[in-house]
């Protein structure tokens, strides 16, 4: 009789299968898979009926790849590297091993057309017509996306952080550490100029790195508290915010068509953009951000493209209270460099 078998939440990257070894464990104790110790454990074939509709994305194909390489490479549901782990795990979950001597294709073709409109209407935005583009971006394709990429902060759950450089070495006082006046307001990521956002920081390291400032500067930081709960946008990473496992089919196919459009967003948002181009390149992300904030998000969650945090860009500040603010100083920056062709 075989020896039975046991996985825990750090097997797994999906959000609603950790919770669901967290909420209904079947033991507690080693991780036969990842060797975590001190954990709560299930019986992986518990999670076969949550696999269904998911396999029923892929068809068998002569000239496709394996199940679970397609699987891991499109939803990212295991917390693994290593090809034969998860191969391991999966074949624990599922009892029909039929798949494992055949080739599988998507059933479906992740649609690109909206990331190559998107592109043109950059162009357009850019260097063509500024206020009426005749390929702006549909919102109502964006709305379709509300439910998958909506993120709620609950009140006073964590604290966020805004760094401003003080160039009189006294400190910068709290009432000048929020969004700055309407009528000093330069371009942003997120924001016109003229129109005030709250950019805010998930740790002190990224508000410092995000201002960019030199070494020697002298550095204000506010700590934020959050009083009502936050609707926010979430642009990090969506396959790793969207579980495949709570979707029905129907919205699955959907999600799954589009999930490289999501995907662009995120990078559209993050990637770093050099100063002296920084007028035209915010274009596309403001006027993005302006779309979601017309969806009525109260801001936008995105990776820090100069820290390994995250950005908050917030509409509006009325639901945020400072608490205090420290001093620092950059004694150091780090600069790395690669030859390119």
């Amino acid at each position: 009789m075989a020896t039975r078998m046991y996985c825990c939440p750090n097997c797994f990257s999906d959000h609603f299968l950790k919770q669901k070894i967290v909420d209904f464990p079947d033991n507690h104790g080693t991780c036969d898979f990842c060797n975590l110790e001190d954990t709560p454990l299930l019986i992986p074939n518990r999670f076969g009926d949550n696999l269904d509709s998911l396999v029923d994305l892929y068809l068998v194909s002569q000239d496709g790849q394996s199940l679970t390489n397609l699987i891991q490479k499109d939803w990212r549901v295991f917390n693994f590297d290593d090809s034969d782990i998860i191969d391991k795990l999966f074949k624990s979950i599922v009892e029909d091993h039929s798949f494992e001597d055949l080739c599988y294709r998507p059933k479906f073709v992740k649609d690109r057309t909206v990331i190559e409109h998107w592109e043109i209407f950059r162009e357009e935005l850019k260097h063509q017509n500024r206020f009426f583009p005749s390929t702006a971006p549909n919102q109502e394709h964006l709305s379709s996306f509300t439910d998958y990429i909506a993120s709620t902060i609950l009140s006073k759950s964590q604290s966020f952080f805004r760094a401003r450089i003080d160039i009189s070495n006294k400190g910068i006082p709290v009432e000048n550490m929020g969004k700055p006046p309407k009528d000093r307001v330069g371009n942003g990521r997120a924001n016109p100029i003229g129109i005030p956002y709250l950019y805010l920081a998930s740790s002190i390291k990224t508000a410092i790195s995000e201002i960019r400032g030199h070494k020697g500067e002298q550095i204000t930081i506010a700590e934020y508290e959050l009083g009502e709960n936050l609707s926010l946008a979430d642009l990090r990473n969506p396959i790793d915010k969207i579980s495949p496992f709570i979707i029905e089919e129907k919205a699955l196919e959907f999600i799954y068509q589009n999930m490289p459009f999501l995907m662009f967003l995120g990078k559209e948002l993050s990637k770093p953009i050099i100063p002296r181009e920084a007028n035209l390149e915010y274009l596309p992300t403001q006027y993005l951000c302006e779309m979601i904030k017309g969806l009525n998000f109260d801001g936008i969650i995105f990776r820090s493209s100069v820290s390994e945090g995250d950005n908050y860009v917030l509409f509006s500040d009325n639901k945020l209270n400072i608490i205090k603010t420290f001093q620092y100083e950059i004694t150091d920056t780090n600069i790395k460099s690669k030859e390119v062709m």
